[in-house]
């Protein structure tokens, strides 16, 4: 059973519809087809909009709608930076307050992930070593920063992007072995490192999608 609420469901399928190419830069989000479609009310669909302007995936216009924005290869890497940095210092946390049982976990879960071959089993040993990582660094404000960052791409990431498997598999072993030898600075940027290789990745896949905005055709798209 899904436990996210239907504003957060509405909210994924329209993610989801930008990223597949159903909704483009400036088409208009039409909530009525949107809620007939999904079997809703206009409420969860409302809060769906309201939650995607602050994201920056569409722009409410009053007593007009809501437009899509789109996506652009800086809104892709910023995304991924931020995901970076929030990591950064969650593996600064772990040295500066981890212990032995915690650090054991984490190689635990690192063992998991470099095991895993096929994307579900892969993504879940992906959750499990993000979890013992939190759990080790003892910071339940990053882990609430992290868990409201919605995902650009929908769906299994590793199942979606070409090449983010392994380059995740590389970087988390990475990041184990700085955060074993006790170094902050080396575990912090690897995460940094490998974010930003994720970040590369979808702007890749997006690219080759056609899927970006032009800034000069959004602007002038009817609405």
């Amino acid at each position: 059973m899904d436990r996210r609420s239907s504003g957060d469901q509405v909210a994924a399928h329209i993610r989801r519809m930008v990223f597949d190419g159903d909704l483009r830069p400036g088409d208009r989000v039409r909530q009525d087809e949107i809620a007939e479609n999904l079997g809703v009310s206009r409420i969860p669909v409302r809060e769906a909009i309201i939650a995607l302007d602050r994201e920056g995936w569409v722009t409410i216009e009053p007593h007009r709608g809501a437009y899509v924005n789109g996506l652009d290869p800086d809104y892709v890497r910023d995304h991924y930076e931020l995901f970076g940095s929030i990591f950064a210092l969650v593996a600064r946390r772990v040295v500066e307050r981890g212990d032995a049982a915690g650090m054991a976990d984490i190689v635990a879960a690192s063992a998991d992930v470099a095991a895993a071959q096929d994307p579900e089993a892969f993504n879940l040993a992906n959750r499990a070593f993000l979890g013992a990582l939190h759990r080790a660094a003892r910071a339940p404000r990053l882990r609430s920063v992290a868990r409201v960052m919605t995902s650009i791409v929908p769906g299994n990431f590793f199942a979606v992007v070409p090449g983010a498997l392994e380059t995740q598999r590389e970087g988390l072993a990475a990041v184990t072995r700085s955060l074993e030898a006790g170094d902050a600075d080396a575990a912090a940027e690897e995460f940094r490192r490998v974010l930003a290789r994720q970040g590369d990745a979808v702007v890749a896949l997006l690219d080759g999608r056609g899927l970006f905005a032009d800034t000069g055709e959004r602007d002038l798209a009817a609405r």
